[in-house]
């Protein structure tokens, strides 16, 4: 889920949630990642088994991936996430830089909010100690859309988490994280078929009603689920209901006609769902917001023209968790109330959620100092070490660990982008992967955590985030990408990252640039967009890339996005060169983070596979004794 605050990072050195999180530790030697192809290519040459996907980004990417979604092998499995992660790490399109930690304040006076490490704070069943029943809090600025079919942010989410109950919710462990817990199911058979197919009857809760007080079932999870999945809607997360059967035929039909393998009872007590093999997340993703239960009549009443219509006015805003919407003056306040009609509305005793809508860190941080505000999610970068001291010892500074990703990703379409940009020069998709990756090794990463964000983040060799697991359930997916080594070092020393800026010189003069050993500087690379959403932190790491670039004579022109939303539509809409980007995990398995990047996919911003990419054939992938 993309992830919109400065400071809100993630390093995972810490244990809180049912998750088991965990730190990931740093390479010990300083290894590049050889380009797939190559090595797929000198695979074969001596194995004459050897079994190498090759061609377009359908063709070797999406497959492995769509692999890795149905095999039941766990060991082949979690080998074909790692190929996918190589594969799509050869590209360049991603520039990792570390991996989030989440520093907020929140005021002692509040009490049982419950912390996730995939980006929730919830007040549901929090308190305050000083008798008030408004707890004031700033997450972000206005979102783009708090449909949960359409949302696809970490604050649109926190916002829908608490409007919405899916079959299993998130709720607090009494330790101050989060576990699963039935929502409005209270709880499932599965049964298996020996062909390897897996079903769910999930017995509804009863009495449940809309906030509106009409009657809630299985039947609107069933029309719920198919809208979200459905071709027509145009949910850049249709993806997620892949592991449900006749997922792909819905996604791909913009009628609405085809279904999934989900049906009710004809009295509404039961739900039923039929997943072709194993899926082991299954229940994390009943309680994500995008398989959350909206209202038939009221979506069909108002989305006549435009999806999404009908969650953008509190007075249609029908749903079935702990808290209405009852008003919303945009760019200002989001209020929420309490649903009287919510089947736990006895255990809430916060009456109201004011959420205040600005990504100003000053005005923030300002706000919470007088009282304004009981939590502030983004606060000045520059004054992070006094913030910690001072805030610290008022049991107010949390730093927290979060299963995600900052990084920056380039379009991959770069010629249609920007045609006056590299692929000017860089005229090849081979020179292209090679100056982006040069890039990516020029940065930094110890100097950004240490530095500037000053948050315990950890720097990151790999895109799946720290804190995700592999196939044995305790190493971390992270420790083993790339054999182990990961794609570049990140190892705290002069010396290493001396080899990596020696080896990012070798990869820009491969992509066609010309090097002046004189002056130690390229002399012909175009200026490189930069497309980023304003926020003291975002603006901070901007300028440090933007100066280690400048010494190489690449100059980094840092264009800020009016706001969150312009930034996020232009990213997925392909209308960017490089972007700053920020990715926090939907349930904990390597491919939450994989499979963002199908062809298909709507979260798929550097648009692999997608325009002018669908029809480059030269990718590769050896998955020899992983897809026979």
């Amino acid at each position: 889920m993309k992830k919109k605050m400065s400071l809100c990072l993630a390093g995972l050195a810490m244990v809180v949630t049912v998750f088991g999180l965990t730190g990931c530790g740093t390479p010990a030697t300083s290894v590049a990642a050889s380009s797939s192809a190559a090595a797929s290519s000198a695979e074969s040459s001596v194995n004459p088994n050897a079994k190498v996907l090759k061609g377009t980004w359908q063709d070797t990417y999406d497959k492995v991936v769509y692999a890795a979604k149905t095999e039941t092998d766990v060991a082949k499995r979690f080998a074909l996430m790692h190929k996918a992660e190589d594969l799509l790490m050869s590209t360049g399109g991603l520039m990792p830089i570390y991996n989030y930690t989440d520093q907020y304040l929140l005021s002692a006076k509040v009490k049982g909010m419950a912390y996730s490490p995939m980006g929730y704070k919830l007040f549901t069943y929090a308190s305050k100690t000083d008798g008030s029943k408004t707890i004031d809090a700033c997450i972000a600025s206005e979102p783009g859309t708090i449909d949960p079919a359409l949302n696809t942010t970490v604050d649109g989410a926190n916002y829908i988490a608490h409007c919405f109950s899916g079959l299993y919710n998130l709720v607090s462990d009494g330790k101050g994280g989060v576990t699963l817990a039935p929502g409005c199911a209270t709880s499932y058979v599965k049964t298996s078929d020996a062909d390897g197919t897996v079903h769910y009857d999930f017995t509804m809760r009863s009495g449940m009603k809309w906030s509106d007080g009409t009657t809630l079932d299985a039947k609107d999870f069933v029309y719920s689920w198919n809208r979200t999945a459905s071709g027509k809607t145009g949910s850049a997360y249709a993806y997620m209901f892949d592991c449900i059967k006749n997922a792909a035929a819905v996604e791909a039909d913009a009628t609405g006609a085809e279904k999934l393998g989900i049906s009710a009872s004809d009295d509404g007590t039961h739900f039923y769902c039929t997943l072709p093999v194993e899926t082991a997340y299954f229940l994390q993703l009943c309680a994500f917001p995008v398989y959350a239960p909206v209202q038939e009549k009221i979506v069909t009443e108002k989305d006549t023209t435009e999806a999404g219509t009908w969650a953008t006015d509190p007075a249609t805003y029908v749903v079935n968790g702990p808290y209405k919407v009852t008003a919303w003056a945009h760019n200002s306040m989001l209020t929420l109330e309490k649903n009287p009609y919510y089947y736990d509305a006895e255990h809430v005793t916060i009456d109201t959620i004011r959420y205040h809508l600005e990504d100003n860190d000053s005005s923030i941080y300002s706000q919470y100092q007088t009282g304004e505000l009981d939590l502030a999610d983004s606060f000045p970068i520059g004054e992070i070490d006094t913030i910690k001291a001072t805030y610290t010892a008022k049991g107010e500074y949390y730093n927290m660990p979060q299963l995600g990703t900052y990084y920056y990703e380039f379009n991959v379409n770069e010629a249609a982008a920007n045609p006056a940009g590299y692929a000017a020069i860089a005229d090849t998709e081979t020179k292209r992967e090679k100056f982006r990756r040069g890039l990516s090794l020029l940065v930094d990463r110890n100097y950004i955590v240490n530095q500037i964000t000053k948050g315990g983040q950890i720097p990151a060799s790999s895109f799946v985030a720290a804190g995700v697991y592999d196939a044995d359930g305790t190493t971390e997916f992270c420790k083993n990408a790339n054999g182990g080594k990961g794609y570049y070092s990140i190892e705290d020393t002069d010396a290493a990252y001396a080899a990596n800026v020696a080896e990012a010189i070798e990869d820009i003069k491969a992509a066609g640039f010309t090097y002046d050993t004189v002056s130690q500087k390229f002399t012909n690379v175009p200026t490189v967009k930069f497309l980023t959403n304003t926020s003291s932190g975002h603006a901070a790491i901007a300028t440090a890339i933007q100066a280690t670039y400048a010494q190489y004579g690449i100059t980094f022109d840092v264009q800020p996005a009016a706001d969150w939303n312009v930034a996020v539509a232009q990213r997925q809409a392909g209308n960017f060169e490089c972007s700053r980007a920020g990715w926090v995990c939907d349930y904990n398995d390597p491919m939450n983070m994989l499979e963002m990047w199908l062809s298909g996919s709507g979260n798929n911003d550097c648009q692999f596979g997608k325009d002018a990419s669908a029809s480059y054939t030269g990718y590769s992938v050896d998955v020899t004794g992983l897809m026979d």
